[in-house]
């Protein structure tokens, strides 16, 4: 299976943008688990981007798999060790690893965006769907193939952060009712005409125009409620 070095493995770490929708990977700290502790864990998004959601709005449980310390995995140990997802230097503490045997359901309420400490980068995310896959079926699929099922969803990701940070202040990101009311605007975009935005994602060749597209739209709604007050 394909290694992955620490700097292409995140996104972002510790300082998190709230723009950032939730994505499979996404690791949350002070989670607290049905069924296994009471105490607050560390745990990582491992569902598809797609399973975890209706819409616009996040599935009332989402997949997880709790994250543990674990010595940093090198080498030939990335094809070993099937079960788990390595997450070296995830934190200031060591290294840490998703435990694909311990994946349970958790309220999506629980994974806010303020306990969010890690994002992977669309390289991690397929590392991780590769991971997955191993695990459960014992077949390795190749990352280029991950990415091309992947990609419209992951780019419609970016566009919406892109079309956030665009449109609200740095205040309003700071909460989530309007981060969740722009978002509602983005999703309407996204969905508007025939062929929409979103459908003419699935392929690739018009993926520039619809990022173009997106940023004239964020940039005049911006201006819109700038005039506006």
């Amino acid at each position: 299976m394909d290694r992955i070095e620490v700097d292409a493995l995140y996104d972002e770490r510790g300082d998190v943008s709230r723009a950032r929708p939730l994505l499979q990977g996404d690791v949350f700290d002070g989670v607290v688990l049905p069924g296994f502790t009471e105490e607050p864990m560390l745990v990582q998004i491992v569902a598809h981007p797609c399973a975890m959601r209706t819409g616009a709005s996040l599935t009332p449980r989402i997949t997880v798999a709790p994250v543990e310390p674990h010595q940093k995995i090198k080498g030939t140990g990335w094809n070993s060790n099937v079960r788990l997802m390595p997450l070296a230097e995830l934190t200031n503490n060591g290294h840490f690893a998703a435990k694909f045997v311990d994946v349970t359901a958790c309220p999506a309420g629980l994974l806010t965006r303020d306990r969010r400490i890690a994002t992977l980068s669309h390289q991690g995310i397929y590392v991780l769907q590769q991971r997955l896959i191993k695990h459960y079926t014992r077949t390795e699929m190749g990352l280029e193939i991950l990415r091309s099922q992947s990609a419209p969803v992951l780019t419609e990701a970016e566009l919406l952060w892109d079309w956030l940070e665009c449109v609200l202040t740095e205040s309003e990101t700071a909460e989530d009712k309007m981060l969740d009311a722009e978002t509602a605007v983005f999703e309407t975009w996204m969905r508007d005409g025939d062929p929409s935005p979103q459908q003419r994602l699935r392929f690739e060749i018009h993926h520039t125009d619809v990022r173009r597209e997106a940023q004239r739209a964020a940039a005049a709604r911006a201006k819109t409620r700038r005039a506006q007050g």
